[in-house]
C-alpha cells in the first residue's frame, strides 16, 4: 500500500509491500517534485499547451518563462507574477541655453501593461541647481523625459553631462 512523504505535500511513495513497479515509482517522484518546483518553459503559450488535463496548474504552482524571465505563481485561476516587473536606466543630458529639455527614452524590454515611471535629476551648483524632471507620453515601449527650469530663475541654461535616472515599475 502506497504512502506519501514525511513532508506533506502529496508525494507518493511505494511501499514495500507493493508489486514492484519501477516505472510507476519514477514517475510518482517525478511528478511530486516537478509540480512543486519552478516549472521553466519558453512562453506563456507553451505553459499553457503543457499544463493540461493530469498536468493542470494548481494553486501555488510556480513557473518561469525563457521569454519575459519573470517568474509566475498561479492563484488558482490565473498565473500572477511573483513580483513587480521593473526597469531602470539613466539618460545623460547636455543642451546650451534652454529653460526646458525633452528626450525620448526607450524601455529595454516592452511592459505588458503602461508601468509607473519615477525620474531624478542630479542638479548641479550655479545655473543648473533647482531643475526639475518628469516623465509624460508613457506607453508600454516608453516616456518622453521632461526636464525643465524650477523656480529660481535658471532659464537657458548649459548643461554638459548631467545624469537623470529613470525607474518604471509595472503595475
Amino acid at each position: 500500500m502506497a504512502t506519501t512523504d514525511d513532508y506533506g505535500q502529496g508525494v507518493t511513495v511505494a511501499s514495500l509491500t507493493d508489486a514492484p513497479d519501477a516505472e510507476a515509482l519514477a514517475k510518482n517522484v517525478a511528478n511530486g517534485i516537478v509540480s512543486r518546483s519552478v516549472m521553466r518553459f519558453a512562453s506563456a503559450a507553451a505553459r499553457t499547451a503543457a499544463l493540461t488535463g493530469v498536468s493542470a496548474p494548481v494553486e501555488g504552482m510556480l513557473s518561469t518563462l525563457d521569454d519575459t524571465d519573470l517568474l509566475y505563481r498561479y492563484n488558482g485561476s490565473a498565473w500572477r507574477l511573483v513580483a513587480p516587473f521593473s526597469q531602470s536606466g539613466q539618460e545623460t543630458i547636455s543642451f546650451s541655453n534652454l529653460a526646458l529639455y525633452t528626450t525620448t527614452v526607450t524601455f529595454p524590454i516592452v511592459f505588458a501593461s503602461t508601468p509607473r515611471v519615477f525620474t531624478n535629476i542630479n542638479s548641479q551648483s550655479g545655473s543648473t541647481a533647482r531643475w526639475g524632471s518628469r516623465a509624460y507620453g508613457i506607453t508600454t515601449s516608453g516616456f518622453t523625459l521632461f526636464v525643465y527650469a524650477g523656480g529660481d530663475g535658471s532659464i537657458n541654461s548649459t548643461w554638459s553631462g548631467v545624469p537623470v535616472q529613470w525607474n518604471a515599475v509595472a503595475p
